[in-house]
């Protein structure tokens, strides 16, 4: 009797095993390792420099961005000091570097007027320099340039030499003139190729030559519209067609010594002179320049 009894337990235990679902047999028959939970903790926590696991971060992580550069303030017209000669206009550069472009204005004419009206485009481009006639014309403020290159050119040098520079370099300087500046930069040009190696001639007198220009590594024109643009655009194509790389800007509603959109105007010409000038004579030198002009 008690067989029978024990028998017929065991049929009811196996029974009993036999009616649990798929995941409780297997639950039973293949119990959790005991690292689960350990392996699953290392994967969302940091070790700390001793080993032990830190908390992961909560949120994104921030990133602080720095504030945008100030700009630069306005450019300036300063006053430079030329020893023994009359005092000049500058726009310096953004380096501070010495300025390697003249500008040069017309009979009774104020050179720091027109540096004022392209200040932001001068500094960007390395800076100009403006220098005034070298004799009056009846009206404060104002001069006129006498007609006498070699003089001139004595004058560009000392405000050169006023501004910080030793030398003029192998690549030579930028010439501006207008009016009666154009006139004798032309004839700069001319004489000392080497030194004047970019000309920009604005209303001049006269038609520019192109056997004057024929050594400049490039040139450019500039007349206002309602000034003498037929002459400057045809003083371009002249040296064109002399093998000098030219080209003709002009300035809209404007009459006879006055500039509008200078900022523009003389930033696009700056930029076109560097872009288009021929190659460096290869037996350009760097010349050394004189502190003073001729009394």
């Amino acid at each position: 009797m008690v067989r029978t009894r024990t028998a017929i337990a065991a049929v009811t235990l196996l029974g009993l095993v036999a009616c649990r679902p798929a995941e409780s047999r297997r639950a039973i028959a293949e119990p959790a390792p005991a690292e689960t939970a350990t392996t699953t903790t290392a994967a969302t926590a940091t070790a700390s420099p001793s080993g032990a696991p830190m908390p992961a971060q909560a949120g994104p992580v921030q990133t602080v961005e720095s504030a945008p550069p100030s700009p630069p303030p306005p450019a300036r017209v300063e006053h430079l000091l030329v020893p023994g000669d009359r005092v000049a206009s500058i726009v310096r550069s953004a380096d501070a570097a010495p300025p390697l472009t003249v500008f040069m204005p017309g009979v009774c004419s104020m050179g720091s007027a027109y540096l004022h009206t392209f200040p932001e485009a001068a500094r960007k481009q390395g800076g100009v320099v403006a220098i005034e006639g070298d004799q009056p014309c009846g009206t404060a403020g104002f001069r006129t340039f006498s007609w006498d290159a070699a003089r001139q050119h004595a004058r560009v040098e000392a405000a050169l030499a006023a501004a910080g520079l030793s030398e003029i370099p192998r690549e030579g300087i930028t010439l501006v003139g207008y009016s009666q500046g154009a006139a004798l930069a032309e004839q700069m040009v001319q004489r000392w190729p080497r030194r004047y190696t970019r000309v920009v001639l604005i209303g001049a007198p006269t038609d520019p030559s192109p056997k004057n220009l024929g050594r400049a590594r490039a040139v450019a024109t500039m007349s206002c519209d309602r000034d003498v643009p037929a002459r400057m655009k045809q003083a371009a194509r002249a040296a064109e067609r002399a093998g000098v790389p030219a080209t003709y800007f002009e300035m809209p509603g404007c009459t006879h010594g006055n500039v509008t959109e200078g900022e523009r105007i003389f930033d696009e010409t700056f930029d076109w002179l560097r872009a288009h000038e021929r190659g460096l004579d290869p037996e350009a030198a760097a010349v050394r320049i004189a502190g003073s002009p001729p009394s």
